[in-house]
């Protein structure tokens, strides 16, 4: 008997059976840097809690061109042949960076590898995948990711032992952006919102943040309320509390027209906004799309409540011009392409973000090909991993929650709410300031994000006709359970809430525990919650 379980175990050793896979993930990379394409990188990390030799294994990247023209990466290879010269051995908690010179110089010596990538760089800008592999026959894939997935369906051009690494891949387009005339230092990486977070969900898995390579990816999780009026900042300030993609948000007097050409913060004066002075705006003021992400992260439950600057008017837009914007808590992608495309587009959306958001779009229809409807409207949605977001039929992958038509309402300064806790969802929006409407729904949980601003145009950058985010007295949160009113507090008002609602059965705020219906339930979580919070 002892002879059979030491054979065994002998023979489980020798192929590896018995060994778990090192848990050696692809933690953080970028691939289209705007400048000469020196700052591009891949860096690994050792999630396990063993040292784990990595000698010899294979960086590999492919796209869907015929052949496989894209260059791989043998660890410990110094000289380029494809032969590993020196040992590596990752301890845990430990990063591997495969970057240039010019990175090294950046993150002040992060880069263990070094490789030249060229003017034109190694790493593809479109659509490619990037896979951790233990060579042998078979292959081991330790890890992959695919970027741009948007661009073709997976099966057509991704490995098939590759293709159950990925959860459908990343969605959209990401830009790591140098700067120049017409972007900021806005440069952005996409790595895991926690080192070694590993679902095999790229799109949950990843977020876009300042680049860190060699380092943690880890930004603070929010505990304590944050609430923002932007008045402490001076006008053109950077708010410390989030990064852009082309252009980093900047402080506005939102009553102040600013179109200067090096400049050019807020387009058109608007009126004060309900807590008066300074505002936020998120904009790319050369045109097009630009994201804003937080230095912050949820990890599970997440809340917001602020003001938006909203303009329903489409009076002045021609065919084919259309304004839209999410704001949201997930994960974003550089540029914001358009969401939301009509079914008879004949490509899908290229948005690529993630999770739960308010989405609004103003548009009139092309004459040819309506990619957009003329309409005026804010949706409540669920994005998820991210995917084809076109608005109705069997192609689309987002959720709607709910809309709102906003074509009777003016042009102002209107309140948002968005509650995501413990799966349940509920967006607020406060057209009638004491009476919301409300949509719910119910999501994944478990996931870490951030909170977003994605904005983009296609009118020319009209100041007359632009408008893009502006958001004042913004409050960001964790839900506190049985906290009906969002004021970070359970008291009074919350437990009459629930007393007046008691009873209904649709969408409404006092449906604590999100099962559709107010009851007994409910109140007994503000209860055991009363005072929380306070």
């Amino acid at each position: 008997m002892k002879r059979y379980l030491g054979f065994t175990l002998a023979l489980a050793l020798a192929s590896g059976m018995a060994m778990a896979q090192p848990r050696v993930v692809i933690n953080e990379f970028a691939y289209d840097d705007t400048g000469a394409d020196n700052l591009e990188f891949i860096e690994l990390y050792n999630a396990d809690t063993e040292a784990v030799n990595i000698t010899g294994w294979i960086v590999d990247c492919g796209d869907q061109l015929t052949g496989d023209n894209n260059r791989d990466f043998v660890i410990g290879d110094l000289d380029g042949d494809g032969v590993a010269d020196t040992t590596v051995v990752l301890q845990p908690g430990q990063y591997y960076v495969i970057g240039t010179a010019a990175l090294n110089t950046r993150c002040g010596g992060c880069v263990n590898q070094t490789f030249d990538p060229g003017t034109a760089g190694v790493i593809e800008n479109d659509n490619e995948w990037i896979a951790l592999i233990i060579p042998g026959e078979p292959r081991t894939v330790v890890d992959a990711v695919v970027y741009e997935a948007n661009r073709s369906a997976l099966a057509n051009w991704v490995p098939a032992d590759i293709i159950p690494q990925l959860g459908g891949g990343l969605w959209g387009n990401y830009q790591s952006l140098e700067a120049g005339t017409t972007t900021d230092d806005a440069f952005l990486s996409i790595g895991r919102w926690r080192d070694g977070l590993d679902t095999n969900v790229n799109g949950r898995d990843f977020g876009h943040f300042r680049p860190t390579p060699g380092a943690s990816n880890d930004l603070p999780a929010l505990q304590a309320r944050l609430c923002l009026n932007f008045d402490g900042y001076n006008l053109g300030d950077i708010p410390d509390e989030f990064t852009g993609s082309y252009r980093e948000p900047r402080v506005i007097d939102p009553t102040q027209a600013d179109n200067t050409v090096a400049t050019a913060f807020n387009p058109n004066a608007l009126p004060a906004s309900p807590q008066g002075g300074n505002a936020m705006m998120v904009r790319d003021w050369a045109g097009g799309g630009n994201v804003a992400v937080s230095n912050f992260v949820y990890e599970g439950n997440a809340a917001y409540d602020l003001y938006v600057y909203i303009n329903p008017n489409t009076s002045e837009f021609t065919a084919g011009q259309v304004e839209t914007w999410m704001i949201g808590i997930g994960g974003a992608e550089s540029v914001h392409n358009h969401p939301l495309l009509l079914e008879s587009a004949t490509t899908g959306s290229a948005n690529g973000m993630t999770g739960v958001a308010w989405a609004f779009r103003r548009s009139v229809s092309a004459t040819t090909n309506p990619v957009h409807p003329t309409e005026t409207k804010l949706r409540l949605v669920d994005a998820g991993k991210g995917g084809d977001s076109r608005i109705s039929g069997p192609n689309n992958t987002w959720t709607i929650y709910g809309e709102i038509d906003l074509s009777g309402y003016s042009a102002g300064w209107y309140r948002l709410r968005l509650e995501v806790a413990n799966g349940a969802v509920k967006g607020y929006f406060y057209g009638d300031p004491n009476n919301p409407i409300v949509v719910c729904g119910t999501t994944e949980t478990g996931w870490v994000g951030g909170f977003y601003i994605g904005y983009r145009e296609t009118l020319g950058n009209n100041a007359a006709r632009i408008n893009p985010v502006r958001i004042d007295d913004a409050c960001f949160y964790v839900p506190v359970e049985g906290d009906v009113d969002g004021n970070g507090c359970v008291d009074d008002a919350d437990l009459l809430q629930v007393l007046f609602a008691f009873g209904s059965s649709d969408c409404s705020p006092a449906d604590v525990n999100g099962d559709s219906v107010v009851d007994d339930a409910d109140l007994l979580v503000v209860l055991f919650n009363f005072g929380g919070g306070c």
